[in-house]
């Protein structure tokens, strides 16, 4: 049968999704067919993106569907059954249409999709994404991505998959973007290259800006405030601070920086028209500005170049991590020309969202956020950073996180997220072991694809059930693997979580989960970064639900209550239920491919660092006992639980896992040192020392 599909062609969305209905037509042995809505003759599917589309077929779009948001409905066309696709924008259309392939990919038959109404629960739902140049981190695992982010053919395979997964918003991140992009009428020499590279380059940013647009995603630039070009530097000012040096520090402003950036800002909304606004990260070299004047400074060059332009953009403007939230709010609220709503972006539990989904800390620790929300603002929309700086090789996958964080965390005053990492680009995957014959992607965002996915979907429709995911993966790689596979995400892919709530933390570095790493600036460069037993003893714990390990032991001397707390004891046996409960589901997938081989070996590499902190846990809650009492039970009690078979022997295992797939790998966390997994068994070792060769004298 050839299923026959009408829509407006000229609508580059709709168009986009319809090339993805027709791969699921003629994957279920259907032949296509095509034509505009008003078409005689037999029709199977329409697709309308307003108003005036449906009422071609004699439709109405149901008053409950909103922005974003679409209908699957069945109807009579020609006294012939058809399904409609209706919407009252581009972008539900196109939504509506990916849901309808997905769903006739796993259904075989038009006739038993089910009808519905489908919106967006959130207007922002974002990816963050930092450039490889100009930079605000600079490591070798940023330099080798220059190459893959330049190439288009990258940003088409990325921005399909922000797409498919529902994704609307583009954020790219960097010190100072303005030279790639347009040379300065007034400070020419601030661009350093010659026309002819200044032309590919503004090509290369028409050109993906053009993409987004055509995929329904806006696209930001974001940048930090007074950086200049090291040219502008040269030729212009001596003193400036150009973005190769430090991003802390004092400041350096002068009314030509501020001429120079103004006009910057005002020419890139003029010469990318598809360029769906601006965002400025505040506070970086500004040390020793007062607040107000920081936040001034903002509005005389951001806002400013911003009302110059010939047409307006939207803004995003991250919450200061040291400023009292009426400066900025006043600013933002009497602005008077932004689009609204503009977009406040605060850092979910700073740099560790995958921590916690209560709202415990924001950026710099700051107190008061809370005043950017509470009154509700009148302008402009909160948006959740969740920042992962705590897993970039292993494959994570735990969607009741995600779903416990968005019914946490949406509230009235909330408009969005994004998801992404200061320290890692998902382009060049450099992790991997070249010419596996389990490496099945070319990006390191197609092997990450589920996460994706969950963020994704899930932002969109937080009530997407898990039998979509599970049925992805069936597609994938075979139905044996559907829901047991994503059971088995599901429960090791806890662990970050639960170091992250066990063991305090602040900036990017110091917490990388799957590497059981904390970094300080004296570890740097060292390669001693490892989360040591002395370590957990005398961290605190990030969620203060849960009892650190001294506090535990104070307890049980004391013979203090644990009501109403999480011990140690009972997070190391829920991670070891979670370790054994994922492998368990991993037993029931039948004849792995090698593509999926490397999905399940990532989940066994969770469950042994599950499996790690759980015995070290234990290993120092006996620890702290013998602190306390002097008692060599308790201190042969820790040494045991570090030993093989316990801590070490997980290790071990983790170490075996990893090995033969993933190789020594820039890692910013550890500056000059190459990580590995490997790298750390002496430190698994010298815990077992600590213990072993430590007598204290008991402490009442």
């Amino acid at each position: 049968m050839a299923i026959a599909v009408a829509f407006r062609t000229a609508s580059p969305q709709v168009s986009f999704a319809v090339d993805k209905l027709k791969e699921a037509i003629l994957a279920v042995g259907e032949t296509y067919e095509t034509g505009e809505l008003n078409r005689p003759g037999h029709l199977h599917i329409a697709i309308t993106g307003s108003e005036e589309e449906a009422a071609v077929l004699g439709l109405a779009v149901d008053t409950s569907v909103l922005a974003e948001g679409f209908e699957i409905r069945r109807f009579l066309h020609q006294g012939k059954p058809a399904l409609a696709i209706l919407a009252r924008d581009e972008s539900g259309a196109m939504y509506g249409v990916l849901e309808l392939a997905e769903q006739l990919r796993d259904q075989l038959e038009l006739s038993f999709i089910p009808e519905g109404i489908t919106n967006a629960r959130l207007a922002f739902r974002a990816l963050k994404f930092n450039l490889p140049w100009s930079s605000y981190r600079m490591h070798a695992c940023f330099d080798l991505q220059h190459e893959t982010v330049r190439d288009l053919g990258f940003w088409q395979s990325f921005l399909d998959m922000m797409a498919i997964n529902r994704y609307n918003v583009l954020t790219l991140w960097n010190l100072h973007p303005f030279p790639y992009m347009v040379r300065s009428v007034h400070f020419p020499k601030a661009t350093p290259f010659s026309d002819e590279e200044l032309t590919e380059w503004k090509q290369y940013w028409t050109s993906l800006f053009r993409m987004a647009k055509d995929r329904g995603i806006e696209t930001y630039v974001i940048n930090w405030n007074i950086f200049v070009s090291e040219a502008f530097k040269e030729h212009y000012d001596a003193q400036a601070v150009d973005d190769l040096q430090f991003y802390y520090g004092d400041a350096y402003s002068t009314e030509q920086i501020k001429q120079y950036t103004r006009e910057s800002v005002t020419q890139i909304i003029d010469e990318y028209p598809d360029l769906a606004g601006l965002g400025i990260s505040l506070g970086e070299r500004m040390d020793d500005m007062a607040p107000e004047a920081r936040q001034t400074w903002i509005e005389e060059v951001y806002y400013e170049g911003m009302k110059n332009a010939g047409r307006p953009v939207k803004f995003i403007h991250r919450a200061p991590f040291s400023v009292d939230p009426l400066i900025t709010r006043t600013s933002i609220e009497k602005n008077g020309f932004m689009p609204e709503p503009v977009w406040v972006e605060v850092k979910f539990n700073w740099s560790h969202a995958y921590s916690s989904s209560k709202l415990l800390l924001t950026h710099g620790g700051s107190k008061g956020m809370e005043g950017y929300w509470n009154p509700p603002p009148t302008n402009y929309k909160i948006t959740w950073m969740i920042r992962n700086e705590d897993f970039f090789t292993l494959r994570w996958a735990q969607p009741d996180f995600i779903r416990e964080h968005l019914a946490e965390n949406i509230h009235d005053y909330v408009g969005g997220y994004y998801v992404g990492s200061e320290c890692f680009i998902p382009a060049k995957d450099y992790s991997h072991v070249e010419d596996s014959p389990q490496m099945s992607w070319t990006y390191a965002f197609e092997k990450h694809w589920l996460y994706y996915m969950l963020w994704g979907r899930l932002l969109y429709d937080p009530s997407t059930p898990d039998t979509v995911f599970q049925n992805e993966i069936s597609q994938r790689y075979g139905e044996s693997a559907g829901k047991h596979l994503l059971r088995a995400f599901s429960s090791v892919c806890k662990m970050p979580m639960a170091l992250g709530s066990f063991f305090s933390f602040t900036w990017d570095f110091t917490l990388y989960a799957e590497g059981f790493i904390a970094t300080n600036r004296t570890e740097y460069n060292s390669g001693e970064a490892f989360i040591s037993l002395k370590d957990l003893l005398e961290s605190t714990t990030f969620d203060p639900a849960y009892l650190s390990l001294r506090d535990y032991a104070d307890r049980w001397v004391n013979g203090e209550s644990m009501e109403g707390f999480i011990t140690p004891l009972q997070l190391a046996d829920t991670l070891e239920a979670d370790a054994q409960q994922g492998l368990k589901a991993l037993s029931a997938i039948v004849d792995p491919s090698p593509a999926l081989s490397s999905e399940t070996a990532d989940v066994e590499a969770w469950a042994y660092l599950s499996l790690y902190l759980a015995a070290k846990l234990r290993a120092g809650v006996c620890y702290a006992l013998y602190e306390k009492t002097g008692k060599e039970d308790d201190r042969r009690n820790a040494q045991h639980w570090l030993e093989a078979p316990y801590a070490a022997k997980h290790w071990e295992d983790l170490i075996d896992v990893t090995k033969s797939r993933y190789k020594k790998q820039p890692l910013m966390h550890l500056g000059e040192t190459l990580f590995s997994w490997e790298l750390f068994r002496p430190q698994v070792a010298a815990d077992i020392a600590f213990v072993g060769g430590n007598q204290v004298t008991a402490v009442n």
